[in-house]
């Protein structure tokens, strides 16, 4: 049995995919796969990264994982259910497919890496990593939506940026050739299979087809009966994300070091909240945050995809002089938390 696993990196929708492969079974199945089980409540095997990362995030909590006794117990669960889920799949079934975005984003140092390779190793004949790779001024930008969804950080989004290109950066999976030779030192270069998330890089243009030609090895696939799922990650509009900014310190993820359940009941409300106008950036900012991931961007470039021009991401000509970023006016202000306080309490 092939394992693939793919590992994120974060914001380059994973959540789609990931609910979309749940929910075709059948559909795998008659191509050969089969869609992986790993303790996890989620389309999302997160648990993986739970389970042999040296931290304890506060996800991790939220599912009560927080002791090195409980990961140790969580690593023999996954491997048992893994094992378990092998048994029942039918012959034609040749490729299994586990995937958490987690892996690159909350697995931070070759130690937790070499503990999932030991967890997953003895399960399979052959594994191949898939990382997805996307453009760091898009991937930020995208991050901090989901910073304010989530109620992590109200820092202005120059401030965010700030961060995510200073010490102890919240994106450190952002720095490929940092990111990618922890797992090339741990798995072998020859395990890794990088794509560009970037529309015309993509097989078929689209995020699902792509994965689903690399994790089958074939690129005529028919996906007129596979179902894409409506769960996605997108971001709220810009105006939603400065009123959530403003309202993360009366209701932020933790409270008191643990999930805060005032904030977990709001979240499906958040979801609710308009995707229009989008959230953009402007010009010099972009700019400013691809000069500095250039050399990562160039090792990526060399080591990967040598045959591609250069730069690997060239500078995006739509990008406006001005952003809509921290821009609210007292009305759209009022209006989305009306509607928020609305949605909570009806």
């Amino acid at each position: 049995m092939k394992l693939i696993l793919h590992i994120g990196t974060p914001k380059t929708a994973s959540t789609l995919l990931q609910n979309s492969l749940e929910a075709n079974p059948d559909w795998l199945a008659q191509h050969g796969a089969a869609y992986g089980r790993a303790c996890s409540p989620y389309p999302n095997h997160l648990t993986l990264c739970f389970a042999v990362s040296p931290e304890i995030s506060g996800l991790a909590l939220s599912l009560g994982i927080d002791s090195e006794a409980a990961k140790i117990e969580l690593r023999r669960q996954i491997s048992a259910e893994i094992a378990a889920h092998l048994a029942e799949l039918p012959a034609q079934v040749d490729r299994y497919i586990l995937s958490s975005e987690n892996l690159t984003g909350n697995l931070f140092d070759a130690e937790g890496i070499a503990r999932l390779r030991d967890m997953l190793a003895p399960l399979f004949d052959e594994i191949e990593i898939v990382v997805y790779v996307r453009r760091q001024d898009d991937a930020i930008l995208s991050m901090y939506a989901e910073h304010m969804r989530q109620g992590f950080s109200n820092a202005p989004f120059d401030a965010f940026v700030d961060q995510c290109c200073g010490a102890g950066s919240p994106v450190l999976y952002l720095y490929y050739r940092r990111e990618l030779l922890k797992w090339i030192e741990v798995w072998g270069r020859g395990a890794l299979t990088v794509r560009l998330f970037e529309g015309p890089a993509l097989t078929g243009g689209d995020i699902l087809s792509d994965f689903l030609s690399v994790a089958l090895g074939r690129s005529d696939l028919d996906l007129s009966n596979f179902v894409r799922s409506n769960v996605d990650n997108r971001a709220r509009s810009a105006p939603v994300l400065e009123t959530l900014r403003r309202l993360q310190p009366a209701i932020p993820f933790l409270a008191q070091g643990r999930p805060n359940e005032l904030r977990a009941r709001l979240t499906p409300y958040v979801y609710e909240l308009p995707t229009e106008p989008r959230p953009v950036m402007a010009r010099d900012q972009a700019r400013a945050i691809m000069h500095h991931f250039r050399i990562a961007n160039g090792w990526l470039h060399e080591t990967f995809f040598p045959d591609l021009p250069a730069p690997l991401f060239p500078e995006r000509p739509d990008r406006p002089e001005r952003g809509n970023l921290g821009v609210l006016s007292d009305d759209d202000y009022a209006e989305i938390v009306s509607r928020l306080l609305l949605q909570a309490l009806r």
